[in-house]
């Protein structure tokens, strides 16, 4: 071991807490850990080293509802794995901890690396959890390029601005005007709306309050302080991960603070005017002209301006670069807009910002309801809504302590996003169409190598985007341990690819998917399988897929000398195989594409914008609320957040759903 490697590793958790793993299954993640950082390749850490990080991590999210089922994963690579090998190579008898090195990275190949075989899939996705606890390492970090904030030169000074007051209720009532569930982009500008207007204000948080001192550079901790389920959150397939802030300030506060109007004239046309015309076909006429003048308040309150120049990155030049040696004269294409200030470019926008310079709803308005005497509850799970007729009369809440609370209003708003409001509406007895027309902006990433070093994670993480009509392609770059999860390759393969992790570029491929999905109506298969049935059919990944080429395009065009495609089947498309005098050629790309992807549970897939579960429609037999943000059949209650738009809106959401918010403020005040 090096004198860095040896370094204090931040991924270690408290030393009293009891292991997650137990001693078998502790064998089990050592066997693999062996597999897929060979000493032989020059691996770091030695088998045992990842295991500690892999249960540190887990320690951390045991409250996790998908930490259940790794028991029952561990079991069957021990001991299930070696029968399927016994079957496939006539070997393999022993429980797969006792195997020997060779034959057991023999099984790995046989039944894991090279398999579409969808059980044995999920079976290797375990590799995620081994893969975070390696490259969370410090040592192994600079031993592949990447430099510490703390060691760049940074001025790292926090912006000016005091403590947030938050409030913790002396007795089990509490009475105002306005409830708010949820902090995040629609609940806190409800929020706010409420309490400038003269109105008592309870805005309650499930997720803590994380700020300052308490948000470190450390994507292993902060994933799992930060996000809902700790980050395990998954549809029921397991096909895609489903990313949502679980904190003070929603997913405002660990997103990249895009900002995209329907409509954008940055966009192609017809986008966000289509969508629009989707909506009024289903009974959810918005007024636009409101709709722009709500996005135009909200843009001003959080200064939302053009990434500067100097944090646009390598990643960002890149895809501009790539798309305008591809077609010069094409239009929609350029630097994002974004809600920020002062950025230094750490490049940890979704573990957080200590800094203060990401305006998000913790920073803006959740601030203003606290500075304007209203009370913001924090760590507070609302559990149920009481409602005597057409009227809610409680919020039924708990602390994780067991204390509770019932907070009585003459208005009730759930913003508790797309999966968590229409959660809470079935938990309080709503059926009627609470859970449909659910939909993703999905994602996949594609990496590009080149020969010199790009520094891509010395700048803002998202800076630029290329329109490409159906899909957007946006660059996006990571501290080691996303980069490394979305690295395709396994063992000495994946090693050499990440030890060129200075020399990466990033794209991410994003679709509107269509609103097919649903919210799981019971709690047993929400906990046990995860919230959402969604399956990306047919359309969307034939749209996902022209998306990858033409990402792959840009990263050769760009320069790049390879690119990997984020597939479980090894997609490496190398420069001098696909370029045709000088240009990188779409047919021969999609080909390779073609192979590699032939169903979307060959890809790696994210989602950080779920929407729909409570489609707004004036028609009660398709929506959940009117165009009005109140609950069909009720007086008071209100929801506005992302669950209400009726189709994808295919664009990055924080921006629609804040103006959206803006516009059920008025509804609700109406109310008196």
């Amino acid at each position: 071991m090096s004198a860095v490697a040896a370094a204090p590793r931040s991924a270690a958790a408290p030393p009293a807490e009891p292991p997650f793993l137990r001693r078998r299954e502790r064998r089990t993640v050592t066997a693999l850990a062996e597999v897929l950082f060979p000493h032989s390749e020059g691996a770091l850490l030695t088998p045992g080293e990842v295991a500690d990080g892999v249960d540190a991590q887990l320690r951390r999210m045991r409250a996790s509802k998908r930490t259940r089922s790794l028991h029952l994963i561990l079991l069957v690579i021990e001991y299930v794995l070696p029968l399927a090998g016994l079957l496939m190579l006539g070997v393999h008898l022993r429980p797969f901890s006792r195997l020997a090195p060779d034959r057991r990275a023999q099984l790995v190949d046989e039944t894991l690396v090279r398999t579409r075989v969808k059980p044995l899939r999920t079976l290797a996705k375990l590799k995620t959890l081994l893969l975070a606890a390696y490259y969370s390492d410090e040592g192994v970090q600079r031993r592949i390029g990447f430099v510490p904030v703390r060691d760049r030169g940074l001025d790292t000074a926090p912006a000016p601005g005091g403590p947030l007051r938050l409030h913790d209720p002396a007795g089990e009532r509490l009475q105002v005007d306005v409830c708010v569930i949820g902090s995040g982009a629609g609940g806190a500008v409800v929020a706010a709306r409420a309490a400038a207007a003269g109105r008592t204000v309870a805005l309650l948080e499930e997720g803590a309050h994380v700020a300052g001192a308490d948000i470190v550079h450390d994507e292993h901790r902060m994933v799992a302080a930060l996000y809902k389920e700790h980050g395990l959150q998954t549809t029921v397939d397991l096909g895609m991960t489903i990313l949502q802030g679980r904190t003070l300030g929603g997913t405002t506060h660990v997103n990249n603070a895009i900002c995209f109007r329907l409509g954008d004239p940055a966009l192609r046309a017809p986008r966000g005017a289509d969508v629009l015309e989707d909506w009024r076909r289903l009974g959810c006429a918005i007024d636009e002209p409101a709709l722009q003048a709500s996005y135009d308040r909200i843009e001003a309150e959080l200064s939302v301006a053009h990434v500067p120049g100097p944090l646009v990155g390598a990643s960002g030049d890149a895809l501009l670069d790539g798309w305008r040696a591809l077609e010069p004269d094409a239009p929609a294409a350029g630097v994002f807009r974004k809600n920020i200030r002062g950025c230094i470019g750490c490049g940890y926008c979704n573990y957080a910002c200590p800094y203060g310079h990401k305006l998000s709803t913790l920073e803006t308005y959740v601030r203003d309801v606290a500075d304007l005497g209203g009370h913001v509850l924090a760590g507070w799970k609302v559990e149920r809504l009481e409602r005597r007729g057409d009227r809610v009369t409680g919020v039924r809440a708990r602390l994780a302590d067991g204390r509770r609370l019932t907070v009585e209003a003459g208005a009730v708003v759930v913003a508790a996003g797309a999966i968590g409001s229409s959660v809470l509406l079935l938990r309080s007895g709503f059926r009627r169409n609470v859970g449909t027309r659910f939909s993703f902006n999905a994602a996949t990433p594609v990496l590009g190598r080149h020969d010199a070093p790009r520094h891509s994670w010395a700048a803002d993480q998202m800076t630029a985007y290329v329109d490409g009509g159906s899909f957007l392609v946006e660059s996006s770059f990571d501290p080691p341990m996303s980069v490394a999860v979305a690295m395709p390759g396994w063992a000495g393969e994946h090693l050499r690819r990440m030890r060129a992790y200075d020399h990466l570029t990033r794209f991410g491929v994003m679709i509107g998917t269509r609103a097919d999905g649903r919210v799981k109506r019971t709690a047993f298969f929400r906990d046990t399988f995860g919230p959402v049935a969604w399956r990306m059919g047919a359309h969307d990944l034939a749209t996902m897929k022209r998306g990858i080429v033409l990402a792959t395009r840009i990263h050769l065009a760009a320069g790049a000398r390879a690119v990997y495609v984020a597939s479980f089947l090894d997609c490496r498309i190398d420069a001098r195989d696909v370029m045709r005098h000088g240009v990188p050629d779409a047919q021969a790309i999609a080909a390779r594409v073609d192979a590699a992807v032939q169903d979307a549970s060959d890809l790696l897939l994210n989602s950080s914008h779920p929407q729909g579960g409570n489609p707004m429609s004036d028609d009660p037999r398709v929506g959940v609320v009117g165009t009005d943000f109140r609950v069909h059949g009720t007086r008071n209650l209100f929801v506005a957040d992302a669950s209400v738009f009726p189709t994808s809106i295919h664009v990055n959401p924080q921006l629609t759903v804040m103006a959206m918010a803006g516009l059920a403020w008025e509804r609700v005040a109406e109310l008196g």
